[in-house]
């Protein structure tokens, strides 16, 4: 799903709820499992690699409220 931002509409929220599947995975199929945390805010700026869509900016997990946790940054 890609909605704009309604924080800033210059920019879009993208919601991506499959595996986070990068060019390094393509070797077997035993690599394709997800990447990223729960949430991920990717720089799209940075070019891509085999391993990482772009810059993680910041990345966490949800608990079991919908909460955020273990913000990584």
């Amino acid at each position: 799903m890609i909605f704009p931002n309604p924080l800033n509409p210059n920019r879009y929220v993208v919601l991506n709820s499959s595996f986070t599947f990068r060019e390094g995975a393509a070797v077997s199929n035993s690599q394709q499992t997800p990447k990223l945390p729960d949430w991920a805010i990717i720089d799209l700026r940075t070019t891509p690699s085999a391993h990482l869509p772009g810059a993680v900016e910041s990345a966490g997990f949800f608990g079991e409220q919908w909460e955020l946790t273990n913000t990584t940054r």
